[in-house]
């Protein structure tokens, strides 16, 4: 074998690796199924708008972070298990994409929505407030109680969010969890619906 093949062979190689790099890049950042960030890149990313806002409030970092908060929507499949017991997980699969793509094409640039696990696609909402949220929520509601599966021509499928916004030095869990528990009031209180944390807070 000659220099020249050598050199061939060097740059197939590289080629190749920086193809898996790539690869593994894209499955790092973006979930297989549905094709929105992973629960790691969303919670890497909203770490970083927290801070950025905190910063915001002490007069640092205007130049390049204009937002002065940042709104959390959780999304939940009703009685996603159901459909899966019942259509089978190839139709649950189907479902949850056409959902998570409903999602997404609904938002405005620089909005991050993700698939936080299972059923849950989790929503980050750049400078809205919590009625901004709350809107922008229940206009994806209607959305998806409209949708219409050829898979399974019968069903019906709805949603459930919780909706919260930052407050001041918030971090990734404490805005995460206040979502959480808003969602679990919606799912509580029969499914279908939108909830915001003020108002289970009172």
């Amino acid at each position: 074998m000659d220099k020249k093949d050598n050199i061939k062979q060097l740059e197939n190689r590289v080629i190749e690796l920086e193809t898996q790099i790539h690869e593994l890049e894209r499955d790092i950042i973006h979930d297989s199924l549905t094709e929105l960030k992973t629960r790691a890149f969303f919670e890497e990313e909203l770490d970083i708008y927290l801070t950025a806002i905190t910063h915001n409030e002490h007069g640092k970092r205007k130049e390049w972070f204009g937002f002065k908060n940042i709104s959390i929507v959780f999304f939940d499949i009703d009685h996603f298990k159901k459909i899966n017991d019942t259509y089978g997980h190839d139709v649950g699969d189907v479902i949850l994409k056409k959902v998570a793509k409903t999602i997404q094409s609904n938002l405005r640039t620089g909005d991050t929505p993700a698939r936080w696990g299972g059923e849950e696609i989790i929503v980050s909402l750049l400078g809205a407030n919590e009625t901004d949220a709350m809107m922008k929520a229940e206009e994806i509601r209607k959305k998806i109680e409209n949708l219409i599966f050829p898979e399974a021509p019968d069903l019906r499928v709805t949603i459930s969010a919780g909706v919260t916004s930052s407050e001041k030095n918030m971090n990734v869990t404490e805005i995460v969890k206040r979502a959480d528990q808003a969602l679990y009031e919606a799912k509580s209180s029969g499914r279908n619906k939108i909830i915001n944390w003020s108002r289970i807070k009172k």
